[in-house]
């Protein structure tokens, strides 16, 4: 009785070079940061006045269709503000009001189109998008200001521009400086420094 033996090879791993999986070392360039977050600017609110404006003349057409169908009684809206305006008499100071008005929309139109979207977050120093918000710089001062000698408390607050810090200390003269250095380094991270005021309250002096 006669067996066959069959030789296996070993599989040997296969080997990617970085550039294959697009590592660090394939020599491709970062992707490009996204652009920073912004805030919807006027649009919300001019969005919500015609949403308004929509349902009233929606609700005006639906009383005047039911008047006219006989479901409910009373005069219709529409014709009650038509009769109103009839027999009205051209008069000076409709054309300066409707000029006024007419630039009026006019702007409007263009600052919800054109306007400056706001912006309620600091980026970082960083090759991708990375941004916090202002509360979170307040925190990040606060720490850093508690971790100075003679630092018995911290309070923060910040925006984009500044950071006031308030710190109740021992007295010692050096320790404002001192607090708004720690600040200001821990802060280095931030792509448009903000100013860093320090601000002494209460303490043992």
């Amino acid at each position: 009785m006669s067996g066959t033996t069959q030789q296996t090879r070993p599989q040997q791993p296969r080997q990617q070079s970085s550039q294959q999986q697009g590592g660090a070392g394939g020599g491709r360039e970062p992707m490009r940061a996204a652009p920073e977050r912004t805030g919807s600017g006027a649009v919300p609110v001019v969005g919500v006045l015609l949403a308004l404006c929509l349902l009233a003349l929606a609700v005006a057409l639906v009383q005047h269709a039911l008047v006219a169908l006989g479901v409910i009684g009373g005069p219709a809206w529409p014709q009650v503000l038509v009769e109103g305006v009839r027999g009205t008499a051209p008069a000076t100071w409709m054309v300066p009001v409707g000029v006024v008005l007419a630039l009026l929309g006019l702007w409007l139109a263009l600052r919800v189109a054109l306007g400056r979207r706001t912006r309620s977050e600091v980026r970082l120093r960083s090759r991708t998008a990375v941004s916090v918000e202002p509360r979170d710089l307040a925190r990040l001062a606060s720490s850093a200001a508690r971790d100075v000698d003679g630092v018995l408390g911290a309070r923060s607050s910040a925006d984009r521009r500044k950071v006031v810090v308030r710190v109740q200390t021992t007295g010692e003269a050096s320790t404002p400086g001192a607090v708004q250095q720690a600040v200001a380094s821990r802060l280095r991270a931030v792509e448009r420094q903000p100013s860093v005021r320090v601000r002494v309250e209460g303490g043992d002096r």
